[in-house]
């Protein structure tokens, strides 16, 4: 199983240029950083990294059509692509905190209409594309005409969905190179690989045509302390909390405890602080156990059995994704995770 690191996007390009070279000279697959709303663009910093790399794979993760257009998306990625020499790769979602800024959504249980159509049909756009043909391009949601992108590679990138949910990944089993899960826990893992495999065979589509991988955060620190403050403070953005993803290891008064304080956590990741009001410290140590890596640097063979588990239930790639001290953890996880992956 491959390993990709998702960097923190609030880095300044010089600091994420030194970490992203320090992640190809340790050896993971990929480096991924999320796409915020206050944030330097992804393909800046990525299009410093793609001149002073050789072999890692590069890209946001998740960028919605919705928030970009598909059209001027590709002149993004393709040039992100050119400039890497076929390393890009990028994730297609169907829009979080982004859409709420730009007021194209009220919140984050809210899905933006025509969400899995229109993630459908970005895909299938980019992975058309040749320099060879005019753009020609008339879906439900999505209508682009242009000339010839005569300069793209012939090589094209990796294109994936952020996926989780059934709609959306049994839609992209069927149409992306691959699907990142994002924080869905080992009790949910086998049913969504289930989906995944039923939706590949009914689309007459191999199991090795697509990667599938999962997303978590990494608090593993040389203090507990730390540690689990690190994790407290960013749970809000684990699955949003949602029921589908805690229903499995909550009973059902919990999970609505969790639900009736949720702008508890909110305010948390908000003001980057560990104080939960009104939740019990036991059901906030279950979600940390269950929906992160989170202990003490000799804690690391547990979160690298758990990582096994994934393997084995069919997953080919991880997104580990990192907050402070991002130097110390990739160290961590290259020299006691990934001899074993």
């Amino acid at each position: 199983m491959k390993i990709d690191i998702i960097l923190d996007p609030t880095h300044t390009t010089d600091e994420f240029l030194e970490l992203g070279l320090m992640a190809e000279r340790l050896g993971f697959n990929a480096v991924l950083t999320a796409n915020y709303p206050s944030a330097i663009d992804p393909f800046i910093n990525f299009s410093i990294l793609a001149k002073e790399t050789e072999k890692i794979k590069l890209g946001p993760v998740a960028i919605s059509p919705f928030e970009t257009h598909p059209l001027k998306l590709s002149n993004l990625l393709y040039g992100l692509n050119q400039l890497s020499k076929g390393r890009a790769k990028i994730f297609i979602g169907g829009g979080g905190g982004t859409l709420i800024s730009m007021g194209l959504k009220n919140n984050r249980r809210e899905m933006h209409p025509n969400m899995v159509q229109g993630v459908k049909e970005c895909v299938d756009f980019l992975k058309q594309l040749s320099p060879e043909k005019e753009i020609n391009f008339n879906q439900d949601v999505f209508q682009i005409n242009a000339p010839k992108p005569q300069w793209i590679n012939q090589q094209r990138p990796q294109i994936f969905i952020a996926a989780s949910k059934p709609k959306m990944l049994s839609m992209a089993a069927e149409t992306a190179d691959g699907i990142m899960m994002s924080d869905v826990p080992l009790v949910r893992v086998n049913e969504c690989m289930e989906i995944i495999n039923t939706s590949l065979k009914h689309s007459r589509r191999e199991r090795a045509s697509i990667s599938v991988s999962n997303l978590f955060s990494w608090h593993v620190k040389s203090n507990r302390k730390e540690a689990i403050s690190e994790a407290r403070k960013k749970l809000f953005v684990r699955g949003m909390l949602e029921n589908w993803y805690i229903s499995k290891f909550l009973d059902e008064d919990e999970c609505k405890i969790i639900e009736n304080n949720l702008h508890a956590f909110a305010m948390a990741y908000a003001n980057n602080s560990d104080v939960i009001e009104g939740v019990p410290d036991h059901l906030i140590e279950k979600l940390i156990e269950q929906l992160t890596f989170t202990g003490l640097t000799n804690d690391v063979d547990q979160f690298t059995d758990e990582l096994i588990q994934f393997k084995n239930a069919g997953l080919d790639e991880f997104a580990i994704r990192l907050y402070e001290k991002p130097e110390e953890s990739m160290k961590l996880i290259a020299n006691k995770v990934l001899p074993y992956l």
